[in-house]
């Protein structure tokens, strides 16, 4: 399998990406926080993260299964390397990082209570074969979450042809990479598909007036910036925009899908 539409190797600006995954862990820790455990998440849970980059959202779930494990998934070498710097306190039973892919899971089948998947399936070729995969290596009665985005749940109001024109662009790009901008609203029926039931799904919607305008454009243009290159000039459009949004001319929304189910 292959890495799909991010990468971390290849891109033109590695150092800047890794701190943008930093501010955005950071900056919605609490709201995550309470997305996990409404999901399920448990003090002494064996828990297994799909796709866990650095390492910053590890540590929120380490923190939330003290009692347990965790097994942290990802391709990245590099980014596998600092998982352990970055997870501050290490579950009772030990932090387990596997260099692999999301469709071949080095675990034993029924050995996780809780997976977690977030803006991670985007990524992928074949996001139902990981979904797949999850499922084989859950216990009966674990629970499987996945956040991801939808590009139909971003809304600048006035529109912005430059904004518009960088969501056409990226979703064309990342499609051509094997991603999939528009992941979220196909979760519930892939989750379904590969066995798990009780699968619940809702939006998330974050505005420009319930978070900081710099991690929301964070959160928005940050990788898509990083798909174009030098064909977007980030720092202009982001100073354009903050002035509209500080001066309450413009309104920035964008939504999550969080969809969750269970193994029988």
């Amino acid at each position: 399998m292959s890495t799909g539409s991010y990468n971390f190797e290849t891109l033109n600006d590695t150092a800047f990406q890794a701190e943008r995954l930093r501010q955005q862990a950071q900056a919605v820790r609490g709201l995550e926080a309470g997305i996990l455990r409404a999901a399920g998440i448990q003090p002494g849970h064996d828990v297994l993260e799909i796709g866990s980059g650095p390492g910053f959202v590890s540590d929120l779930l380490a923190e939330l299964a003290p009692d347990g494990s965790l097994h942290a998934v990802e391709p990245s070498a590099v980014l596998l390397a600092q998982i352990e710097a970055n997870v501050r306190a290490k579950p009772a039973r030990g932090l387990f990082p596997h260099q692999a892919f999301g469709d071949a899971l080095p675990l034993p089948a029924d050995s996780i209570d809780f997976s977690y998947a977030r803006f991670v399936l985007q990524h992928v070729p074949r996001p139902e074969a990981v979904v797949r995969e999850v499922h084989r290596v859950m216990r009966s009665g674990g629970r499987f979450c996945a956040v991801d985005s939808d590009d139909g749940l971003v809304i600048f109001h006035p529109e912005e042809p430059r904004v518009s024109a960088v969501l056409r662009n990226a979703q064309a790009t990342q499609a051509a990479q094997g991603g999939d901008r528009f992941i979220g609203r196909k979760l519930q029926e892939m989750m379904i598909r590969a066995g798990f039931i009780n699968v619940k799904s809702r939006v998330l919607a974050l505005t420009s007036t319930e978070l900081p305008f710099a991690v929301l454009f964070n959160i928005l243009m940050g990788y898509k910036a990083s798909l174009l290159g030098d064909a977007l000039d980030v720092r202009k459009l982001f100073e354009d925009l903050s002035a509209d949004v500080a001066a309450g001319r413009r309104m920035v929304a964008a939504g999550v899908f969080i969809v969750s189910g269970e193994k029988a």
